[in-house]
C-alpha cells in the first residue's frame, strides 16, 4: 500500500515537473519570438496560397483583394522582423553575474524590483498554449478542410429572391442597362426585371449556372440560380431564373440538383411571377466556373 502511494505520488510529481518545465520552456525568449515568427509567417503564406489558387474569393469579394493582399505582405514583414528579435534573445546572456560581489549586495533591492517589473512585462506578451493554439487554428482547418464555394446546399437556409438586392442595385443597375441581351448573367436579368423591365422579343439569354429543383415553381422544370456577393460569403444571396424545357432537351429527371449548366433560350411570360420563365432551346452540362460568383 506504502508502496503504491509512493509510485503514485512519484508519477504525478513527474507529470507536474513535465509541465513546469514546458511551460518554462514556452516563456523562453527564444521561443517566444521563433513561434511568433513562424505563425505570422503561417497565416501570410497561408493567405497567398489562396490568392494564388483563387479561392480567396469563395470567401469575400474581389473588391477585396487588395485588403487581403496587404494583410499578406504585413504579417510576412512583421514575421521576419523576429528574426532580429530571436538574433537579440540568442545573444542576451540568460542568468548575467554581476561584476562585484558588494555591488550584488546593495542592488538586490533594486535588482529584485527590476526583475519583478521584468517578469510582469514578459507575461504580459507572453504567446501561452491557449494563444498558440488559437491562433493556429485557422491555418489547421484551411490545410484539412478543402475551400468550396456555395452550392445548392446553401439553399437549404436560404430563398431565391431579387427583393433583398436593393442595396447593391446602384452598382449594378447601370451596367446592366448596357449590357447585350447575349452578355447578361442572371443577376443582370434579375435586376433588370426588379426595375419593371420586360424582355423584348430579339433578345436572348444566354446564361450559366446551376440547377435547383424547385418544387413550388409549377411552370419551370427548375431554376437556374446563382451566389450573389456583395461583401462576404456570410451576405451571400442566390438568384435565379425559372427554366422550362422544350422538346428535345433533357427532361428534368434527367437533371441532377447542383449541377452547372449553359442555357440559351428567350423568355415567356409568367403567370403569378414578376420574373418571366426563360424556355431554353439549348441546354449544356458545363464546369464550375473559376469564379462560381456574382459580383454586384
Amino acid at each position: 500500500m506504502t508502496g503504491r502511494l509512493a509510485r503514485d505520488r512519484t508519477g504525478k510529481e513527474v507529470s507536474q515537473d513535465s509541465a513546469t518545465i514546458t511551460g518554462r520552456l514556452l516563456r523562453l525568449p527564444k521561443v517566444q519570438a521563433a513561434l511568433k515568427g513562424l505563425l505570422l509567417l503561417g497565416l501570410g503564406i497561408f493567405l497567398f496560397t489562396r490568392i494564388t489558387t483563387g479561392t480567396l474569393n469563395y470567401y469575400i469579394s474581389q473588391r477585396f483583394d487588395w485588403l487581403t493582399i496587404a494583410a499578406v505582405l504585413g504579417l510576412i514583414v512583421v514575421g521576419l522582423s523576429y528574426r532580429y528579435l530571436l538574433q537579440e534573445a540568442e545573444d542576451k546572456p540568460d542568468d548575467p553575474a554581476p561584476e562585484r560581489s558588494g555591488e550584488a549586495g546593495s542592488s538586490a533591492a533594486g535588482d529584485s524590483q527590476q526583475q519583478s517589473h521584468d517578469h510582469g512585462h514578459d507575461h504580459s506578451h507572453a504567446l501561452g498554449w491557449s494563444g498558440l493554439v488559437l491562433i493556429s487554428l485557422p491555418i489547421v482547418l484551411g490545410l484539412l478542410v478543402p475551400p468550396r464555394p456555395l452550392g445548392v446546399a446553401a439553399l437549404q437556409n436560404r430563398e431565391i429572391s431579387a427583393g433583398g438586392l436593393d442595396s447593391v442595385l446602384p452598382a449594378a443597375a447601370g451596367s446592366t442597362l448596357v449590357k447585350e441581351s447575349s452578355e447578361r448573367t442572371i443577376l443582370d436579368w434579375v435586376l433588370a426585371f426588379h426595375q419593371g423591365d420586360r424582355p423584348a422579343e430579339t433578345d436572348t439569354a444566354d446564361v450559366v449556372g446551376f440547377v435547383y429543383l424547385d418544387e413550388a415553381a409549377d411552370e419551370a422544370a427548375f431554376t437556374l440560380t446563382r451566389f450573389v456577393v456583395g461583401c462576404c460569403a456570410a451576405d451571400a444571396m442566390a438568384v435565379g431564373l425559372p427554366v422550362s424545357l422544350t422538346a428535345g432537351l433533357p427532361s428534368e429527371g434527367e437533371l441532377e440538383e447542383g449541377q452547372w449548366v449553359r442555357v440559351v433560350g428567350q423568355f415567356a411570360a409568367s403567370t403569378g411571377n414578376d420574373i418571366p420563365v426563360l424556355v431554353a432551346e439549348q441546354l449544356e452540362a458545363v464546369p464550375e466556373p473559376n469564379q462560381p460568383y456574382l459580383y454586384p
